[in-house]
């Protein structure tokens, strides 16, 4: 087999539509089809097969998914790593996942801090997705950053993780609503006031639970599923919402709220770094999660 249509079977099995695979690659669509007519004479199996106006994985390319993604993710971190790293001349880009309240509070410092040392360097990131944890033991992508909560015993036991954020949660409201006054996030607050849900990917975040145990009543009439458009949503209205302290107290002025101390227990928000641990040796990877660890330091101090 020509193992360099590996690369093409890996985009394909990842993408399960061509035009993207050939997006992914950087070459052209019927390079790809050609690519996927070998593979599927090689392998004796269509691959890709058609399911109404979409196209779907042949049983035979599912069971494939995860060893040809191992083999590529082997050879980029072993064969062809780099034995050294110049940030100031490297041009790598780094995928990184993480919500939009991380990428306020440590990754604009983060870019920040790196920009002169390393200034072809990129960042590339995205939200949390729906199966960022198969992404993370795939090797898919360099780094998430993510509530400890999420991490999984089958993505810990592949993975290296570091912590980078200790906040803890408070209440917000309109500086016009009657608990601003008070300044206190009580159990009375909630059950009379409508409620501002956080709920990304159909998650909740990781303090309703313990709200539940506690028996705190909410009043759901609206959901968001980012951080940062949460405070904005708060203005002229008697909604009363959860937000991590660091970015309530941010952007409080411009977002016109206030910020109510809990007067129920909130769980703590820690947040890790976490990356396959193929990894740990890659010069490139270190260099960027010691800067990532001096900006969580420094975050620390000001807490």
């Amino acid at each position: 087999m020509d193992l360099n249509l590996l690369v093409v079977l890996d985009a394909l099995l990842r993408e399960k539509n061509v035009t993207r695979a050939a997006e992914r690659l950087h070459m052209s669509q019927p390079a790809i089809s050609t690519a996927l007519a070998r593979l599927r004479k090689t392998l004796d199996d269509p691959l890709l097969v058609k399911n109404g106006r979409y196209l779907q994985l042949s049983p035979r390319a599912e069971t494939l998914v995860d060893p040809v993604r191992d083999i590529i993710a082997r050879i980029e971190q072993t064969v062809m790593r780099p034995t050294d790293f110049d940030p100031a001349s490297d041009t790598r880009a780094f995928s990184v996942i993480s919500s939009d309240y991380v990428g306020v509070v440590l990754l604009r410092p983060l870019l920040g801090a790196i920009g002169d040392l390393a200034p072809r360097l990129r960042l590339d990131l995205t939200p949390v997705a729906e199966d960022f944890r198969t992404a993370l033991r795939r090797d898919e992508i360099d780094l998430a950053v993510l509530p400890d909560p999420l991490l999984d015993e089958q993505t810990r036991a592949i993975c290296s993780a570091m912590p980078v954020i200790s906040d803890r949660f408070v209440g917000a409201v309109w500086t016009g609503h009657p608990a601003a006054a008070t300044g206190g996030l009580t159990a009375e607050v909630f059950s009379s006031s409508p409620y501002l849900l956080y709920s990304a990917n159909g998650n909740r975040g990781v303090w309703e639970d313990e709200l539940d145990d506690q028996r705190i009543v909410r009043n759901v009439e609206a959901t968001a599923s980012t951080f940062t458009t949460m405070p904005f949503m708060l203005a002229g209205t008697r909604l009363v919402t959860v937000l991590p302290e660091r970015l309530a107290r941010r952007v409080a002025g411009a977002a016109d709220i206030t910020v109510l101390e809990p007067a129920v227990d909130l769980p703590p928000l820690r947040q890790s770094a976490v990356w396959h641990s193929r990894r740990d040796d890659d010069p490139g990877h270190r260099w960027l999660r010691d800067q990532l660890a001096g900006v969580a330091a420094s975050l620390r101090g000001t807490a």
